[in-house]
C-alpha cells in the first residue's frame, strides 16, 4: 500500500494549497483534466513517467500539454512536482484521493447503486433523498447497469452495502431450503 499513502500525502499536500488558494473544484478539475490527457496520450504519459529522459524535456513536454489550457501556476508546480520526484505515476491514485477528501469535507457521500436496467429520472432522485437522510450527506449516485441483479438493487454507502437484489433473495431462499 505504498502507493496508496503516497497518494494521500500527496493530496493532503494539494488540498492544503488549494484551499489557500480558494480553489479547491478548479484544482481538482484541472488534474482531473490532466489525467484524461496522459490517458488518452500514452506517449505524454510515457514521456512523463520514463527514468531515461531528462528533466528539461519533461518539463518542456509538460509545459506544451497544459499551455492551452490555462491550469492556475499551483497545479502546473505541482505536476512538475510530480515529474521532477518521479511520482507521475501515482497522479491517478492521488486524484482520486484529492477527489474522496474534498467530498469528505463538502459533506458528499459518493454511493454506488448497482441495478438490472438503467433508473428512472424519478427512481434516482427518491433513491437519493432517502440515502441523504439516512446519510446526512449531499449523495453523489454512480450507477451501473448489472443485468446479473435480475431485479431490486445493491447500494453500497461507504463500507456498507445494503443488497436488496433478487439475486441474493432466491440465494437466501434456497439456502433455506436446503435447510430445512
Amino acid at each position: 500500500m505504498i502507493g496508496g499513502s503516497l497518494a494521500r500525502r500527496y493530496a493532503r499536500a494539494l488540498l492544503a494549497i488549494a484551499e489557500e488558494e480558494r480553489a479547491v473544484r478548479r484544482i481538482l478539475s484541472e488534474v482531473e483534466r490532466f489525467v484524461a490527457l496522459t490517458s488518452s496520450t500514452p506517449l505524454l504519459r510515457e514521456m512523463l513517467e520514463a527514468a531515461h529522459i531528462n528533466r528539461r524535456d519533461k518539463h518542456a513536454a509538460l509545459d506544451a500539454a497544459v499551455a492551452a489550457a490555462d491550469f492556475l501556476p499551483v497545479t502546473k508546480n505541482f505536476l512538475l512536482l510530480l515529474v521532477d520526484k518521479g511520482r507521475m505515476n501515482v497522479l491517478p491514485q492521488i486524484v482520486a484521493e484529492l477527489r474522496r477528501l474534498i467530498e469528505q469535507l463538502e459533506g458528499i457521500e459518493r454511493v454506488e447503486v448497482v441495478v438490472p436496467m438503467p433508473l428512472s429520472g424519478t427512481q434516482r432522485d427518491l433513491l437519493k433523498i432517502v440515502i441523504e437522510r439516512q446519510t446526512g450527506k449531499k449523495a453523489e449516485l454512480e450507477e451501473k447497469v448489472d443485468p446479473a441483479v435480475l431485479g431490486g438493487m445493491v447500494v453500497k454507502i461507504g463500507d456498507t452495502v445494503y443488497d436488496g437484489s433478487v439475486r441474493t433473495q432466491i440465494h437466501a431462499i434456497r439456502e433455506n431450503l436446503r435447510k430445512g
